[in-house]
Order: structure tokens, then C-alpha cells, then sequence
């Protein structure tokens, strides 16, 4: 969707990284963006819209399998352009449906229930079984969740990641000055 990739660049661009549509120069499924700050690559980024599907004859597929699958095309994408894992790697959700929320994705991350707040805190992906099967947590680094419809962004960083603590200063203590997406 036209819509989400515009607001993904006015959000990082907000936060002084620069988004440019990922370059078709390498075969198989790419991720959506590369990220540049002060021109030098800084990371990639997979964005994952979030919609109702109402698919006529059959059953929908349930929220957590559904952000799950989305988790897992994203690391293969990501993989794809970085099997050696250099730079960081991002997947953001846009979230336009009422029925999804933050919530939802923190199960799916770590199979509890959310925290009354949003965790400020990196979170450990490595002990929850169903993104540990196909190494997905080992390719994702960080998480961007934003609620179109609330005006609303949440992040998690992934806690065995090695740029935890660069994504944290870069994007996470920029980014809580902005939750807001219309101020964007």
C-alpha cells in the first residue's frame, strides 16, 4: 500500500534516517527499504500492513498465525539482502484494522500478555518456541507497530540483538518525542 510506505519514510525521516526504496538489484524477495543516516547504510526495513481480510468461503486466518506468517515472510526478505546480518534489521507493521492491536503482536514476540504500558525495555525473543522454529528472531532486531486509526507507535527491540543498544539510542529515545504518527 502506497499510503503505508509514505508514512514508514515520514517516520523515519522524522527521526533524521533517510528511507530509500530497496534497489531490485538482487534476486528473490527484498525487503521494502534500505535505511541511511548521514549516508551510510544504517539498516533495512520490511513493512507489514496489517488489513481486514474477509476472504468469502473461508476462514480467516486467526490474528496470531496471521502476525506470525507476517514475521516470518519479513526475516526471509531480510535474510535474502543480509545473510550476514551487518546492519540492523526492522520490520514495521501498519495496523489499520480495530480488531488488531500492539497486544497482539507482543503475544506472538513473547506469549504473554501485554504489560499495562509499553515496554520500554528490550525484549527476549530467544525463549518463545514459535519464532525460534525457523530462526526468524535471530534476523529481526527491531519492531515498529503503528495504529492508523489511534495515532499510535510502539516499538520493541529485540534483546540478543547485537545493535540493541544503537537502535534504543537511535530510533527508540527519537522516536517517544513523535508518538503521535499525525505529528509526523
Amino acid at each position: 500500500m502506497i499510503e503505508d510506505k509514505e508514512l514508514a519514510i515520514k517516520f523515519f525521516k522524522s527521526i533524521n534516517i533517510e528511507s530509500r526504496y530497496f534497489p531490485k538489484k538482487i534476486e528473490g524477495k527484498n525487503p521494502d527499504f534500505e535505511l541511511h543516516m548521514k549516508h551510510c547504510l544504517f539498516g533495512y526495513c520490511e513493512l507489514k500492513s496489517i488489513i481486514d481480510y474477509d476472504v468469502c468461503g473461508e476462514r480467516p486466518n486467526p490474528t496470531f498465525n496471521k502476525i506470525q506468517n507476517k514475521i516470518h515472510e519479513a526475516a526471509k526478505q531480510l535474510n535474502n539482502v543480509s545473510p550476514e546480518h551487518t546492519v540492523p534489521n526492522i520490520v514495521f507493521f501498519i495496523n489499520h484494522t480495530k480488531k488488531v492491536g500492539w497486544q497482539d503482536l507482543w503475544h506472538v514476540l513473547t506469549g504473554q500478555v501485554t504489560p499495562p504500558n509499553q515496554p520500554t525495555e528490550p525484549i527476549d525473543l530467544r525463549y518463545f518456541n514459535r519464532l525460534l522454529k525457523k530462526g526468524d528472531h535471530e534476523a529481526i532486531d527491531y519492531f515498529i507497530w503503528a495504529d492508523t486509526f489511534k495515532n499510535n507507535i510502539y516499538f520493541s527491540i529485540n534483546s540478543a540483538s547485537p545493535f540493541s543498544d544503537d537502535l534504543k539510542a537511535t530510533i527508540s529515545s527519537k522516536a517517544y518525542e513523535k508518538i503521535n504518527i499525525t505529528d509526523i
